[in-house]
C-alpha cells in the first residue's frame, strides 16, 4: 500500500475487526473506504472474513471494481456494492455491506424501518429498498447492472435494504459507516421488540432530523470509535500484522 494510504489502512483492518465482534458482520460481510489519495478508487480487503482481515489483505479498486492491486488473492464478488456507491456519491467515505440478524427479517419481509431510538435517527430520511437483482442472478449484487440499481435505489439516504440478503450502509467517514451499521441493526431490534408489545412510538421525520445532528459530532464519533475499539482482543494490532 502505498506510503499516503498507510494512515487509512489500520482503521479499515479495525473497522473489519469491530464489526464482526459485536455481531454485525458476519462471515461474508465487508467494509471499505474511499482512497484519500485518488478519489476515484478505494480500498476493501481480498475475500477474507472480516474478523481475520489484516493489513495485508486490503487491496485498492478503481471505482469500475477493477483491482489497482496485483495480487493472487480472490476479490469479494460483491465489491460492485462499494465501487458503484462511490461512483454516484462523492460524500461517501465508507461502505459496509452486512447480513446482520435484526435486519434480515426487514429484508426478508418488507416492513420498512422506521427511527425508533435515538442513534437511529441516523437513518431519519428513510432507509431504501433494492430487489432489482439480475434476471436468473443468485441473490447477490455481483455484476456492474445491480451494482448500479443499488446506487439508485440508495439515493440520498445512509441505508438500503436488500431484498431476501441484508443491507448497506454509508458514512462521510469510515466511523459514521461503523456506527451506521450498528445501529441500524439495533433500531431494527428494538423496532421487533416493540412491535411485540402491540405499540410503536415512532420519531417522525422533523424530530429524527434534528435528533441526528448530534452524530455530527465527532467528539461523539471518537466516543463510539474508542469504545468498540476497547472491545477488541488485546492483541488485535498484531493479530491484523499492523505492528
Amino acid at each position: 500500500m502505498a506510503d499516503s494510504e498507510t494512515q487509512l489502512v489500520e482503521p479499515l483492518v479495525a473497522a473489519n475487526r469491530i464489526l464482526a465482534n459485536e455481531g454485525i458482520i458476519d462471515v461474508l460481510g465487508h467494509v471499505s473506504a474511499r482512497s484519500t489519495r485518488d478519489s476515484q478508487e478505494f480500498l476493501l480487503s481480498c475475500s477474507r472474513s472480516p474478523h481475520n482481515v489484516c493489513a495485508a489483505d486490503i487491496m485498492r479498486y478503481r471505482l469500475d471494481c477493477t483491482p489497482v492491486t496485483q495480487s493472487s488473492e480472490r476479490p469479494y464478488a460483491e465489491r460492485m456494492i462499494h465501487g458503484a456507491i462511490y461512483a454516484v456519491r462523492p460524500d461517501v467515505q465508507a461502505v459496509v455491506h452486512t447480513h446482520s440478524r435484526n435486519v434480515l427479517p426487514f429484508a426478508s419481509s418488507g416492513v420498512i424501518i422506521r427511527p425508533v431510538i435515538h442513534a437511529g435517527t441516523m437513518f431519519h430520511d428513510g432507509v431504501a429498498w433494492f430487489d432489482e437483482y439480475d434476471a436468473g442472478g443468485n441473490l447477490l449484487v455481483s455484476t456492474p447492472t445491480e451494482g448500479a440499481a443499488l446506487a439508485t435505489a440508495l439515493g440520498q439516504r445512509s441505508g438500503v435494504i436488500l431484498r431476501n440478503h441484508g443491507c448497506a450502509v454509508v458514512g462521510a467517514n469510515l466511523t459514521l459507516a461503523v456506527m451506521a451499521a450498528f445501529y441500524l441493526d439495533e433500531n431494527a431490534r428494538v423496532q421487533m421488540e416493540a412491535t411485540k408489545l402491540g405499540r410503536i412510538i415512532f420519531i417522525d421525520a422533523e424530530e429524527a432530523q434534528r435528533a441526528a445532528k448530534v452524530f455530527h459530532s465527532l467528539l461523539v464519533q471518537q466516543r463510539a470509535w474508542d469504545y468498540w475499539l476497547k472491545r477488541l482482543p488485546s492483541n488485535w494490532r498484531a493479530d491484523a500484522d499492523l505492528a
